[in-house]
């Protein structure tokens, strides 16, 4: 095979490969506590000149819910809005890790 032909496979390869890796692996936890916990984020709200001409990010800070069980086995698993409402303590849920 020539190598023009072989580079597209191999970079095709690569990346399917590099996909694999990135995969849902469900894991089963027995819920023993679960908190909606605030954080502080800042964001971007785009950019403007000042007096002097020069570039300034215009930013803001706002708080977000971050959502979080606690399995059985003492650990903190961070969850999705959706499955921290179904979560209830002493009954197991399936996490995506």
């Amino acid at each position: 095979m020539r190598p023009a032909r072989l580079a597209p496979l191999l970079a095709a390869a690569a990346l399917v490969h590099g996909c694999a890796s990135v995969a849902c692996t469900p894991t089963s936890i027995v819920v023993e506590r679960k908190e909606e916990r605030p954080r502080l984020r800042t964001e971007s709200r785009g950019v403007r000149t000042d007096a002097t001409g020069r570039v300034v990010e215009e930013r803001r800070d706002v708080v977000v819910p971050e959502y979080w069980v606690r399995g059985q086995d003492g650990r903190w698993y961070d969850v999705s809005e959706a499955e921290w409402r179904a979560a209830e303590p002493g009954r197991a849920v399936s996490l995506c890790r």
